[in-house]
């Protein structure tokens, strides 16, 4: 049977409310499943709250422990750095706010009658780490499930990957269909650690699956994993049957998706630190490029400096660009000039056009040297012309109409500027 029939066969098991039930009845008591005991030998522990059951599985880990080639202990530090070094940044824990790692698993990935029935949240402790794993029991322990996982009782920073388009507006889907029976959701801050992953690594890794990230920059290597895709039906094979043995790979699976982020927020933040060459010159051009949209100018510059000392590829002459951007928003034309027509000795694509055209903007408006603004833009014209796929058609066009605009605009301010010299050539020869 596919996995298609199979989920669709298993969804029967959710329990849908009458239309005339009362929603603001609360949750009557129910019988505890068949598999309880199953379960609980598993190593699940069976938790009951007002709203009915669930079951629980708790992992502590010591300071000392290392997943792939990153301890767990280097979180203290990573995050004390970020809120002393960049108290703005996306990637800064708000201080004195609690903090987890958070991470779902889900019985479908989009509609209303899909459920979580894991919520997997990781807090630091006193001597370590706490892993809380809540199961849900079956379907219709939802309101106790969403209960025990405290959401609702104070704000907290929420760490996850790929969380701010999946997991929490599952989390708030879930939390509004059991309005009524459960407390209000707690507005949480969010950090989102596959954004910031893309920001470093883009370039450098072709997908940013939580899995490549493992093995490319974490060192990682998972064993006798269960697919997430099969993670639905697992569940509600388990519910069906009682038989938890794949259910507990579930478990492992998500664990270690949550010991993933966190090393993986550890090496971001090292990343951010690091004085020395530890990643492709790319990554560091990457972080110099999230500073300036940032608007952390001085930041940006020390990275885009760092490129150039430690490197000698493509990306020197990417960072030499930026620099010659700050250096002009400066006023420090000459330095600017400097660092653009450095940046024209590798530069390649769109960044050699724009070299073209912040070069020809300092001759013309800055520099009043026309002839070489010229130039610039000619040579910017003739490089579009040799290398037709840079930017889509329209952007092209509107390319290629803004240098005749250009070239037209200097060509006249060379004629004006001529025809006025003229007079005064003849009056001083008849002097």
């Amino acid at each position: 049977m596919s996995y298609e029939k199979k989920l669709m066969q298993m969804k029967g098991l959710v329990k849908k409310k009458p239309l005339n039930e009362d929603p603001k009845k609360e949750v009557p008591t129910a019988t505890l499943p068949f598999y309880t005991e199953q379960w609980k030998s598993a190593g699940l522990k069976l938790i009951q709250n007002d709203k009915g059951f669930l079951f629980v599985k708790e992992t502590f880990y010591e300071q000392s422990h290392i997943h792939g080639n990153i301890g767990l202990h280097h979180l203290h530090e990573a995050i004390t750095f970020m809120q002393k070094k960049y108290p703005d940044h996306p990637l800064t824990l708000a201080p004195g706010t609690p903090f987890c790692f958070y991470d779902t698993e889900t019985t479908g990935l989009k509609g209303t009658g899909v459920l979580i029935f894991l919520n997997g949240l990781l807090k630091q402790v006193e001597n370590g780490f706490l892993l809380t794993q809540y199961v849900l029991a079956e379907p219709g322990q939802e309101a106790s499930f969403l209960l025990a996982s405290e959401f609702w009782k104070t704000s907290k920073s929420i760490i996850t990957y790929n969380g701010k388009s999946f997991d929490f507006p599952q989390l708030v889907s879930r939390w509004t269909m059991n309005r009524n029976t459960i407390p209000p959701l707690q507005g949480h801050q969010h950090i989102d650690l596959m954004h910031s992953s893309k920001r470093i690594w883009k370039g450098d890794l072709e997908r940013f699956k939580l899995k490549q990230l493992e093995e490319q920059k974490l060192g990682f290597v998972r064993e006798n994993d269960i697919p997430g895709h099969l993670a639905p039906i697992i569940y509600f094979d388990a519910v069906k049957h009682g038989d938890p043995a794949n259910l507990m790979k579930v478990l492992k699976h998500n664990e270690w998706d949550i010991l993933s982020l966190v090393t993986l927020y550890i090496l971001s933040v090292k990343l951010l630190k690091e004085d020395r060459v530890v990643e492709s010159s790319i990554t560091y051009t990457n972080i110099g490029k999230w500073f300036r949209d940032l608007k952390s100018v001085d930041a940006s510059q020390d990275w885009f400096q760092f490129v150039i000392e430690k490197f000698a590829d493509d990306e020197v002459s990417i960072a030499y660009y930026y620099i010659g951007l700050h250096l002009k928003r400066k006023h420090l034309f000459d330095e600017s000039l400097k660092a653009f027509h450095a940046s024209l000795t590798e530069i390649v694509g769109k960044y050699r056009i724009e070299v073209y055209m912040e070069l020809a903007k300092l001759y013309e408006h800055q520099l009043k040297y026309l002839e070489k603004a010229l130039e610039m833009t000619r040579e910017c014209a003739d490089y579009l012309a040799k290398t037709p796929d840079v930017g889509s058609e329209k952007q092209q066009l509107r390319l290629h109409e803004d240098l005749q605009k250009r070239e037209a605009r200097i060509i006249r301010k060379l004629t004006i500027s001529r025809e006025s010299a003229q007079p005064n050539k003849k009056r001083v020869f008849q002097s």
